[in-house]
């Protein structure tokens, strides 16, 4: 199973500092910075995700957590960006600011019936935990939160950063 995650609009000056940076583990440290910055809360520009992230991703690609599973733009939503950190603790990835009107294009086309035939195909062994409504009714709810989030990235021409932890 896998950890809490978060979404981050990033601005034009953080997303240049991102670009300079060159350890992979400095990427990592950046963005739980910025995870922590009062000013990007207070702006709305952190979405926590829970684990909630884990169900999206699955339901709107092929049931993995496969990085490279389902169709773009859609698949772009958490792990389907450009991977800019993998390791043992977090991945981090990015949609870059051109792609944000497509996905949010392609998720305004998601129906909860939609969501709900594909969590309640899932296979719970994979994923980890049962399949329950209570479950799925939290994931409509952050699925519709991500909307609006990718739907603000459009609006601003802003890149957004999907960041997780690993479970341990």
């Amino acid at each position: 199973m896998s950890g809490p995650g978060f979404h981050i609009l990033l601005n034009r000056e953080d997303s240049k500092k991102l670009f300079g940076i060159r350890e992979p583990e400095n990427i990592r440290d950046f963005c739980r910075q910025l995870s922590q910055s009062q000013d990007y809360r207070k702006r709305g520009r952190i979405l926590e995700l829970g684990i909630s992230w884990d169900t999206l991703h699955r339901c709107l690609t092929d049931g993995s957590l496969d990085p490279n599973a389902g169709e773009p733009p859609i698949n772009q939503c958490f792990l389907g960006g450009r991977s800019l950190y993998d390791g043992a603790d977090a991945v981090v990835s990015l949609v870059r600011p051109d792609m944000a009107p497509y996905v949010v294009e392609a998720l305004e086309e998601i129906k909860f019936e939609d969501l709900r035939k594909k969590y309640f195909a899932l296979d719970a062994a994979a994923y980890g935990r049962p399949l329950q409504e209570k479950d799925l009714e939290k994931a409509w709810v952050v699925f519709q939160q991500v909307r609006e989030f990718y739907d603000l990235a459009a609006e601003d021409f802003s890149a957004v950063l999907f960041v997780a932890d690993r479970a341990g």
